[in-house]
């Protein structure tokens, strides 16, 4: 298994869930954007403290828009 495919593996199984889940986008590997390989929050899970941590530009505000409006779009009350 080469690296590519041991990433996917990986990104698969550690975002596969039951239940419902928001899609925060798709995972990239070296600068490849792997189609069909998504990055998911469950929804059981977002009653809980959560940490959003970077330096300038990698992403912050974006990702909580990404939760925020996947939230609202599964009936989610957010603030």
């Amino acid at each position: 298994m080469d690296q590519k495919e041991k990433f996917i593996s990986i990104v698969n199984e550690g975002y596969n869930f039951k239940g419902e889940s928001i899609t925060l986008g798709g995972a990239i590997f070296n600068g490849e954007n792997l189609p069909g390989v998504l990055i998911k929050l469950p929804l059981k899970t977002m009653n809980r403290h959560g940490l959003i941590a970077g330096a300038t530009g990698t992403g912050k505000t974006k990702t909580l828009q990404l939760i925020s409006e996947g939230l609202s779009s599964k009936a989610f009350p957010s603030v």
